[in-house]
């Protein structure tokens, strides 16, 4: 009798043991929904990842475990949920599979999949429309993909977007760029870009047209004043058109515009002028790696020193932007090839991974990072120049102060290495003389005497590399060791 009542006990503890795992399991199940309908991904995703142990064969549970993956920046997790889903026709997975494909830039399984889920979509949806238009990003950027063009970056710099013309270092035979708040001296002018030619008789700039679009407008200097300023003929019509800039030749013309030819936000375009008909013919997007989904604006173009700039705000927290500087190769564009260079390397090339991957030729970026650091010491120098008074120098620290005098550092240790950064300038300075004094001998020596000249020209060019070098390192050293001390 006792052995039958502990059976019955057993049997129904057992029960109440399963329906309390049903219950429990669906209320687990309930609440990871819930969240994620209301967009609460990163509380869904553990929650889903305990219901898929009960039931890994689930396809809706699937599908929200890949869907949270993606959305909470878990890409490579993502995969084999979401495939499970759509093999088991779960509609939106296929819409979940083409954005995991997009950021890993296999632009045309995004596009196959994306496809999938529109097919079998409500053209009148509004996520339809949304969707329809992230397909048209991309296979604008799948055909981009095919011409990503080989460029050498040297630098990048991370700034405000406030202040990121700062980064810019173009010789004056470039032209000037402001901002129109700079320019104007109206801190709330329109937000964009004047270019004022090299000879300082032409501009152009950002203005608002009376429907509210931003266009591009020119104005020649008449004597002491300006002519009207007309609005560009030939510019594309469609989106905003910012960020001028002409290249000496009078011709050739780059701006930005987030117009339906821009693959998301701003993208750098290039034109050329036709003197026959007075205007610019058929625009050109830039393509990758200029372009992104992002923002991307400003190009300047310093023909003398063979270098160029561009900024952008991919991968860039709000309000900062990315400044970078390349190699121009004097218009001549060179692209990857998909066979010999492969889809890995051409896709981290358009999207910039990393600038040492593009630096194949160490004597170019050699003599780009000297002629970079030549612009920017000429600043400095022209800087220092100015009747400031009380100004022993012009140290910039960051954004938001300058050092004038070695006692406005607070670290001993960054002053020593400013004192030398100093010293160090100044041998540079006389050894950048020295090397012109024998060069201008090299150039009128008889044969036998340019041999001797050309032995000591090669030590005196690897002393001043050398020295460029060290001059650089000293005043980055100085910068980073203060706002470590202040910082503390």
């Amino acid at each position: 009798m006792i052995s039958n009542r502990i059976k019955l006990a057993l049997s129904v503890l057992t029960a109440l043991l399963f329906f309390c795992g049903n219950v429990d399991a669906q209320t687990l199940e309930q609440l990871a929904r819930q969240n994620f309908f209301d967009g609460k991904y990163a509380e869904a995703l553990p929650q889903l990842k305990r219901c898929l142990k009960t039931a890994p064969r689930d396809s809706r549970i699937n599908y929200w475990y890949g869907a949270c993956c993606i959305e909470t920046g878990e890409i490579d997790e993502a995969l084999p949920y979401l495939e499970f889903a759509a093999s088991k026709k779960v509609q939106n997975a296929y819409r979940y599979l083409a954005r995991y494909y997009y950021l890993k830039g296999n632009y045309a399984d995004a596009a196959e999949n994306l496809e999938t889920f529109l097919s079998a979509a409500d053209p009148n949806d509004t996520l339809y429309v949304q969707q329809a238009q992230f397909l048209q990003d991309i296979r604008l950027r799948q055909k981009f993909m095919h011409r990503v063009e080989k460029v050498t970056f040297i630098d990048s710099l991370v700034l405000e977007k406030s202040s990121f013309l700062q980064a810019y270092h173009p010789g004056s035979d470039a032209g000037a760029v402001y901002t129109l708040s700079e320019y104007s001296g109206d801190e709330n002018a329109l937000d964009g870009t004047l270019f004022l030619s090299q000879m300082g008789n032409r501009r152009w700039q950002a203005c608002t047209t009376d429907s509210g679009r931003i266009a591009l407008s020119t104005s020649y200097r008449m004597n002491d004043s300006w002519s009207a300023p007309q609005i560009v003929d030939g510019l594309p019509d469609e989106g905003d058109n910012n960020y001028p800039f002409m290249l000496s030749d009078g011709t050739t013309f780059y701006f930005a515009n987030n117009g339906p030819e821009s693959m998301g936000g701003y993208d750098l375009f290039i034109t050329r002028y036709n003197p026959d008909a007075d205007r610019f013919l058929r625009s050109e997007n830039l393509g990758m790696p200029f372009n992104s989904a992002d923002n991307d604006y400003m190009m300047v173009i310093d023909e003398l020193n063979g270098l160029g700039w561009f900024a952008t705000d991919r991968r860039q927290p709000e309000g900062f932007v990315c400044v970078y500087t390349f190699i121009w190769n004097e218009g001549k564009r060179d692209y990857y090839d998909a066979e010999t260079d492969g889809a890995s390397t051409i896709w981290r090339a358009s999207n910039i991974v990393s600038i040492a991957e593009t630096q194949t030729d160490e004597e170019a970026v050699r003599k780009a990072k000297q002629s970079l650091f030549r612009l920017m010491l000429g600043e400095q120098n022209l800087l220092s120049g100015k009747s400031l008074p009380n100004v022993d120098f012009i140290f910039v620290l960051d954004d938001l102060k300058d050092y004038h005098h070695l006692s406005d550092f607070h670290s001993a240790d960054a002053r020593k290495l400013y004192e030398s950064y100093l010293k160090a300038k100044e041998e540079l300075a006389a050894l950048e003389a020295k090397l012109e004094s024998k060069r201008d001998a090299y150039a009128i020596a008889s044969a036998r005497k340019r041999e001797d000249l050309a032995a000591e020209l090669t030590i005196l060019e690897t002393d001043y590399d050398t020295l460029v070098e060290k001059v650089a390192t000293l005043e980055k050293r100085a910068r980073n060791t203060e706002k470590t001390f202040l910082s503390k």
